[in-house]
């Protein structure tokens, strides 16, 4: 698993988490929300596992209440919460 993403229930905070990651210079990209996640406004930011403790605390510092939680996909291709 080298890729995991975030899902949330807010397209405009999912751009927002988006922005502030880059402002730390956190690589990451916007992506559709995988179907399998079953949750979700449709978008979701992916970041590289590497990240995740930095990912995590920029979550917490902005509150963002909307984010559903943390993801990674399978072989099979399925979103499994991590």
């Amino acid at each position: 698993m080298r890729e995991f993403f975030i899902a949330f229930r807010s397209r405009s905070d999912a751009m927002r988490f988006y922005e502030e990651l880059a402002t730390y210079r956190i690589p990451a990209r916007i992506i559709n929300t995988p179907s399998s996640a079953g949750t979700g406004c449709g978008l979701s930011v992916k970041l590289l596992v590497k990240n995740l403790g930095q990912a995590r605390a920029v979550l917490e510092r902005m509150r963002l209440t909307s984010a559903v939680g943390f993801f990674y996909i399978t072989e099979s291709g399925a979103a499994r919460r991590m």
